[in-house]
């Protein structure tokens, strides 16, 4: 058995088994004492981007393994499966009968290595598809991110108080005097974010412009991946801000929006695969259509979702079951709107980018 071949199987062994002991800790908590937000099936999406990141990453590493990015990829599969782990131990050892030892700590590392696990974003960025850097600034943007997301994750790990995302943790290691420090320290790291964006999209234009029919096709899947992405994440952001606003969430809404969530962070890896891989690259035209027409329905319905909702509870209130009535009232309008607008979306979409397909 080669390296090559011991490395992949090894990083997706210890991630299974990691994954696995992770799962079976979430189910033994007794279910009733758990947040919504950290039970059992409520973190299973985490999963998709763990199996997505490690199978795409495992793939390009086979293929390619000259390609940092495979292993980049691998490597943040591990990480994450690491992380839920550790989520699932903080969650059992503080809330069941047993406990165990060091459960703060664990949910101490979840709590800044969730945010850590995204660094594999800005190599990505500059070091497709072909794994190098093909210019100074490319560098100097790669550094950027790269900064940008550690001191995040390093002032996470000191921020006082409660746990982000375990909130009924507080931070064993919180530094309570340096919390203003902190804060600047954070803001100028949230600030380090726009100019890497600009220096990631500025990089992009340059690479499209002088890549030839291949690359371009690459870099289209590339793009189309990081808008489908943002655009399903924007479709279930109204359900977080529905519980933010403190509006009524059913369990069951709240569980498909971090199921859709979890889908959405797959979309990516496995655009950049297909890129990498080569597999089917000349359908992303389509791909680039259905996403143009699909997200902006889902968008818009998901507005008109949210508002309805709003202006119904607020015109029910007086109703005793006046929340459900206004769910469903919602529901029920956004399935009668959704086959006419997304026809109309259609048939606009077709005659500004495909007009043959339309004049057809």
């Amino acid at each position: 058995m080669s390296l090559r071949l011991l490395a992949v199987f090894a990083l997706a062994a210890l991630s299974t088994l990691a994954t696995a002991i992770g799962v079976v800790l979430f189910n033994l908590t007794p279910r009733e004492s758990v947040p919504i937000d950290l039970r059992a099936e409520n973190t299973y999406p985490f999963i998709l981007i763990q199996v997505s990141l490690l199978t795409v990453g495992a793939a390009i590493a086979w293929r390619h393994p000259a390609n940092p990015i495979g292993w980049l990829f691998s490597a943040t599969g591990l990480a994450a499966a690491l992380a839920y782990l550790a989520s699932a131990y903080a969650i059992y050892g503080t809330l069941s009968a047993r406990g165990l030892p060091s459960a703060d700590v664990a949910g101490w590392i979840f709590s800044w290595g969730k945010v850590a696990i995204g660094m594999w974003m800005p190599p990505l960025v500059f070091l497709f598809p072909d794994g190098r850097l093909r210019s100074r600034h490319d560098g100097v943007g790669l550094v950027m991110g790269l900064s940008a997301m550690a001191l995040i994750a390093a002032m996470l790990a000191l921020y006082p108080g409660p746990l982000l995302a375990i909130e009924l943790i507080e931070n064993p290691y919180g530094w309570k005097a340096g919390a203003t420090a902190i804060e600047l320290v954070l803001a100028v790291a949230c600030a380090l974010v726009i100019p890497f964006v600009l220096y990631g999209i500025s990089s992009l234009r340059a690479r499209y412009r002088a890549a030839g029919s291949l690359e371009r096709l690459q870099l289209k899947w590339f793009c189309g991946g990081a808008v489908l992405y943002l655009v399903t994440t924007a479709v279930v952001g109204p359900a977080y801000v529905a519980a933010w606003l403190g509006i009524p969430v059913d369990e069951l809404i709240r569980f498909l929006a971090n199921l859709i969530g979890g889908l959405a962070y797959t979309i990516f890896p496995i655009a950049i695969g297909i890129a990498i891989l080569r597999y089917r690259l000349y359908e992303i035209d389509v791909v680039i259509r259905r996403t143009l027409v699909y997200g902006a329905v889902s968008l818009i319905l998901a507005a008109t979702y949210l508002a309805a909702v709003l202006v119904l509870q607020a015109a029910l209130r007086s109703l005793t079951s006046g929340s459900e009535l206004a769910v469903a009232g919602s529901t029920l309008m956004v399935i009668a709107l959704f086959q006419p607008l997304r026809a109309r979306i259609q048939t606009g979409v077709d005659r500004r980018f495909y007009r043959s397909h339309y004049d057809a």
